[in-house]
């Protein structure tokens, strides 16, 4: 049996995958009990077709040139399609997830799995998400935003250089606990670019997807908890290397929350948490050049962490 915490729930499994752990987890945490979700293989005649019944079509885009669709029924289970060969089956109460595969030891399916298709399950099992890295240092837990190919992953990936530890790699996602926000980490895995040299020293390669290295990362802790610090970054031509504190809102983050627009009815909630994200943690603006070192954003920002 293993077990990996993604995006606030505990996915219980009997297969293999990265980033699975065989110890059990801890049932509580700062926001307490989280939610379960089983996943197991099922043969492809168990599942549901695409094509058996009308079903709205929630979700469209294409990943690792392949097409990834998540249709959703009446009821409420849910189709994702990947591809020609992958399917999984999200039960209507939310709580199984039944997959079928072309090719079981093809990690692109895994990667789509353990990314999109499980950060799509806490998003409708509740959770709001931010676009974000994270990394645990000495100044806690620290979100690193920025717009896809932003430049999060290397950040992260130089932090972890320094003793910081994964959170997450592209997915933080948010839960409304009582009087303040707690942050649930990601799976332990990063996308990290194949330029990149050194890789963090804890990292084993899974694969190589394009320009693109996807790695595990031998991590320990990652428990929920309450964010310490929120660091924008922008890189753009002929900036000033600078990393300062600015006065945030709602309307700081919320360009940077992941969501569906079928969930347009829980705007107020995910402005409400982003709101108290933004006035309860420190807010940092990094500007800098794209030619600016990885090591030297990361001294920026450390050096920020003290004086905000």
């Amino acid at each position: 049996m293993g077990y990996l915490d993604a995006y606030g729930l505990e996915v219980t499994t009997d297969i293999t995958l990265p980033g699975l752990r065989t110890d059990a987890p801890a049932r509580t945490g700062r926001a307490g009990a989280r939610p379960y979700l089983t996943l197991r293989a099922a043969p492809a005649a168990e599942l549901p077709s695409p094509w058996d019944e009308p079903r709205y079509l929630r979700n469209l885009q294409s990943y690792d040139g392949a097409a990834f669709a998540m249709l959703e029924s009446p009821d409420g289970d849910v189709l994702f399609v990947y591809g020609r060969t992958t399917l999984f089956h999200l039960s209507a109460d939310l709580t199984t997830l039944r997959y079928a595969v072309g090719a079981p030891d093809d990690p692109a399916w895994q990667r789509v799995l353990l990314d999109t298709v499980l950060w799509t399950v806490s998003l409708l099992r509740g959770f709001e998400l931010l676009h974000a890295g994270a990394v645990r240092t000495g100044h806690g837990l620290i979100a690193l935003v920025a717009r896809t190919g932003g430049g999060k992953s290397t950040l992260a990936a130089e932090f972890l250089s320094r003793g910081a530890t994964l959170f997450a790699d592209d997915i933080v996602a948010l839960e409304n606990s009582g009087d303040e926000v707690i942050a649930h980490p990601g799976p332990p895995l990063m996308n990290l670019p194949r330029v990149l040299a050194p890789a963090p020293v804890s990292a084993t390669v899974i694969a190589d997807f394009g320009d693109e290295r996807w790695v595990a990362i031998d991590r320990t802790g990652a428990i929920a908890s309450p964010l310490a610090a929120v660091v924008l970054i922008d890189r753009a031509p002929g900036e000033t290397a600078r990393c300062v504190p600015i006065d945030a809102t709602s309307l700081t983050l919320l360009p940077h929350a992941v969501s569906l627009p079928h969930l347009a009815d829980r705007a107020r909630r995910r402005f409400d948490i982003f709101g108290s994200v933004s006035a309860s943690v420190p807010v940092l603006s990094l500007h800098a050049d794209p030619t600016v070192p990885p090591s030297a954003l990361a001294d920026l920002i450390e050096r920020g962490l003290v004086t905000s």
